[in-house]
Parts: C-alpha cells; structure tokens; sequence
C-alpha cells in the first residue's frame, strides 16, 4: 500500500472515467478508496495520502438529467421504423423503464400479453465476445412490470413475425454497443437533443404530459419514480 503514488490513483481515476460511470458513482468511489488510505495514515503511520494529490472525481450531486418528451421521441422513432427489432427495443425501453441489461434479457417466458406483464427477473452483458446472464442489478430490480394496451399491442404484432424463436431464448438478439450506435445515429438523424441510452428509461418530471382521455378508468397508469407519484395518461 506504501508503494502506490499518486500517478497511480490517477491512472485508476481514468480507467474508471472511460467506463462511463455516473459522476455520483465516481465520487463515492473515490472517497472510499481515500477514505482507506486516511485510515492508514492515521493508524498505520503511512506517509500520506496519494488520494489528495491526485485530486477528487465526479460531483457530489448529479446534475439536471435530459429527457425526451413524447414528442421527441416518435420524431426519434421515424429514424428505426425500417427496423423492427429495434424499434420494440427502445418502444419499451422508453415506456417500461428498463435497463437496457434488463431489455437485452428478456424472453418469451417472461412475457405474458394476457394480462399485459413483462417478468423483469435477469440481466443481459456482452463480456470478452461471450454472451453473459446474471441477476438485476439489485435485489430489488427484480419486478413485474404492467404494461399499456397500446404497448401490448405492438409487441403483439412484433412477437407474431418472430419464427423459431424459443421460449427461453433472448427477443433481442444484439448488444448493449449496438442500442448505442443506433441512438447516435437516430439522434443526428432526426434533430432530437442528445441524451444517454441509459436516460431513455426515466420519465421527465419536469414536464408531464397529460394526453387526451378516451376511458379514464382504462387509460390511468400510476408510476412511481425516484420517489415520486404521478398520472400519466396513456392513450390506446
């Protein structure tokens, strides 16, 4: 432990940096890995902390999200309509609030269009070219998600081109890398604002959208995010 510098703490701070964590997620990182070597300065007679010469990481607090409203994101959709594995991909991503791991994962099983739920129960990673399935990123990732008629309907219509498909066998068949290519592209072909791929899956709180009634006791679906309870109303 005497041995690392502060050159090292840096190189560290940038490997961790390309992985594109959250600047929360980094500087929590980084303080317990400072937060050790203080330790070890205080009780263990290390010479100092390589951590305060390198310098923090990440912000405290996250920073104001981008969202695409309803709007944006159908002039986003017109840009993989010729697409239809990928267009499902992001119609679900956008309105189930899935992770993208969480979407690559699903299978026939998980589905059930007779009372219109998708089984949220494993995660999907492409690691070293092998194809890799694990447990949701928490405990508590693990969930039944209802989702709207008009939903349930396009997954129906995309479910029925599927031949040979298996029941325990992935829908989506490409990679994170390749949902990420698709958005850049998407993006500066329709004009959008630029956001994440990760940033899909959360409603924009700051402007909800209260959308036309047809039957208010069919259409009402409550979400919960970040703590927060709203209507959304969701056309047929």
């Amino acid at each position: 432990m005497n041995e690392i510098k502060a050159s090292d703490i840096r190189a560290w701070q940038n490997a961790l940096m390309k992985k594109g964590y959250s600047e929360t997620y980094l500087k929590t990182v980084n303080n317990q890995l400072s937060a050790i070597f203080n330790y070890a300065v205080r009780y263990y007679d290390l010479k100092d902390n390589p951590c305060r010469k390198a310098g923090s990481i990440g912000k405290s607090h996250a920073g104001e999200k981008e969202f695409w409203t309803k709007q944006e994101f159908k002039q986003f959709l017109v840009t993989v309509e010729n697409k239809p594995e990928t267009k499902m991909a992001f119609l679900l991503l956008y309105w189930t609030g899935m992770r993208i791991g969480e979407l690559l994962a699903i299978t026939y099983n998980d589905i059930d269009l007779e009372k219109r739920t998708i089984s949220v129960n494993k995660s999907y990673q492409r690691i070293e070219g092998r194809d890799i399935i694990t447990p949701p990123k928490t405990p508590k990732s693990k969930r039944i998600i209802t989702i709207p008629p008009f939903l349930t309907e396009e997954l129906k219509e995309y479910i029925s081109h599927l031949y040979g498909i298996m029941a325990d066998e992935r829908m989506f068949r490409f990679t994170k890398s390749y949902m990420e290519h698709e958005i850049i592209r998407g993006i500066k072909a329709s004009g959008v604002k630029r956001i994440r791929l990760h940033d899909i899956r959360y409603p924009n709180l700051n402007k909800i959208q209260t959308f036309q009634k047809k039957d208010v006791n069919r259409n009402k679906y409550r979400l919960k995010r970040f703590g927060f309870y709203f209507w959304c109303m969701i056309p047929l």
